[in-house]
């Protein structure tokens, strides 16, 4: 089942249970100014409810992207992570009806989308605190899922990653923070990739797979003395990954190996000219240049400000100098790299995200400016490095040094590797990480 099938589905299924359709929100909703819409389209059915002169019952559908600027440094390494994704959703509003939910979300899974039940774990809220509360364990749930016949060794409770709070928000904004429990959905890639014995739900070694969540919405943090109270109108959100449902489904190894990312990632192989690079930094970077250009095409089609300092504008300079970075490592020069990317890109989303001839020019009028102000920054960079060597009495650079590079000149630490290569330098990998979790870890203004 290739992906437009996998979001056809989904969204017939739940149509033929009575669920409205909404369309997709763009990408830079005008209820956050600050960012881009992160969830699977809360921001847009709750836009849409606020909005409508009478609301079309209780129960929506929709498939929205999803792009979120903090996983950019979890692309590439581990095949299921991306900045960019796609997550069909469902929302009912009214009380929350867990076994209901279980029902659907089972059926969709194993009927509706064919996964194999024998290799379905689940997880649910086991009980912790939140917020500064203890909260009881989500016994209801967990019954829910042994009453659709899923056997109790395999549903696992967790805490942190099965109790949902809404970010933040935007600082003097204050509205409360929406709050519940959630149950989740993993596929196990089998003990071959286990982590140990006891690997679990929950563990980050790669066996398990999440692809679908349910949060059950039911409470919310008061804004001015941060205590949790009921919500006046709870509602349950069932979600699935697109991709991660295609990779599991198509038997792919990553999920830029399934249909819709292939193609631009094999479009990217045939730039590549790095005879001497290990295959695992030309396959990671590889990987890099399909999301982030393919989260730019999206992000731009829909509005996109040009690249800048500061919130929606500093996240484009991130993507594209994430980019130009992987384009040096790939020794990827030609003049045609682009254009060709662009097109690659065009076709395999045009079914959801049709971007304008405009819009394309505009891409690559940001790709050319800042890929210019980058180039001055590196070159500044690899002078402070040049004076970092001569100071170390032709030592390699320190971790510290390394992430002085990084941090206060702008100096990807991928590009000071390759810099240090080409001298016949090693790169400190064990000091620089060292390093970046104590600078991390320091007040910066």
């Amino acid at each position: 089942m290739n992906a437009s099938e996998i979001r056809q589905q989904f969204v017939g299924y739940y149509k033929g249970l009575g669920f409205h359709p909404l369309p997709r929100a763009p990408m830079l909703h005008p209820s956050i100014p600050m960012s881009y819409v992160m969830s699977a389209g809360l921001v847009q059915v709750e836009t849409s409810l606020a909005h409508a002169e009478e609301r079309p019952g209780d129960q929506f559908v929709l498939v929205q992207e999803c792009f979120r600027h903090f996983d950019l440094d979890k692309v590439g390494s581990d095949g299921t992570h991306l900045s960019l994704f796609e997550m069909p959703g469902a929302f009912v509003f009214g009380p929350n009806g867990k076994a209901d939910t279980v029902r659907r979300m089972w059926a969709l899974a194993t009927s509706v989308l064919g996964i194999d039940k024998s290799r379905i774990w689940v997880s649910y809220f086991k009980g912790g605190k939140v917020l500064g509360d203890y909260l009881p364990d989500d016994q209801v749930t967990r019954y829910a899922w042994i009453d659709v016949g899923v056997p109790e060794n395999r549903i696992v409770g967790l805490v942190d990653d099965n109790y949902w709070v809404q970010g933040g928000g935007i600082d003097g904004m204050e509205t409360p923070r929406k709050a519940g429990p959630n149950t989740e959905l993993f596929y196990d890639r089998g003990p071959k990739r286990a982590c140990g014995p006891d690997c679990r739900p929950g563990c980050k070694c790669g066996r398990f797979v999440e692809f679908s969540n349910s949060l059950f919405i039911c409470r919310e943090q008061d804004s001015q003395n941060r205590s949790m109270r009921p919500m006046a109108e709870p509602f349950a959100e069932t979600v699935i990954g697109t991709e991660r449902v295609a990779m599991i489904l198509q038997g792919a190894q990553s999920v830029f190996d399934i249909d819709s990312y292939r193609p631009i990632v094999d479009a990217i192989h045939s730039f590549v000219h790095a005879p001497d690079l290990p295959e695992p930094l030309i396959t990671d970077s590889e990987r890099v240049i399909a999301d982030y250009l393919k989260a730019l095409y999206v992000l731009v089609a829909d509005g996109a400000p040009p690249p800048g300092k500061n919130g929606r504008e500093r996240i484009v300079k991130l993507l594209v100098r994430g980019i130009v970075t992987r384009q040096v490592i790939l020794g990827i020069q030609s003049q045609e790299f682009l254009p060709t990317l662009i097109d690659c890109i065009s076709q395999a989303v045009h079914s959801t995200v049709r971007a304008l001839p405009e819009d394309k020019q505009r891409l690559v009028f940001y790709f050319s400016a800042e890929s210019q102000r980058f180039a001055k920054t590196v070159k500044r960079g690899r002078r402070q490095l040049d004076l970092f060597l001569n100071e170390n009495n032709g030592h390699t650079l320190s971790g510290p040094q390394i992430v002085c590079l990084e941090k206060k000149w702008g100096l990807p630490h991928l590009l000071t590797a390759k810099m240090l290569r080409e001298k016949g330098l090693a790169f400190a990998e064990a000091e620089y990480r060292e390093a970046l979790d104590a600078w991390r870890y320091q007040p910066h203004n």
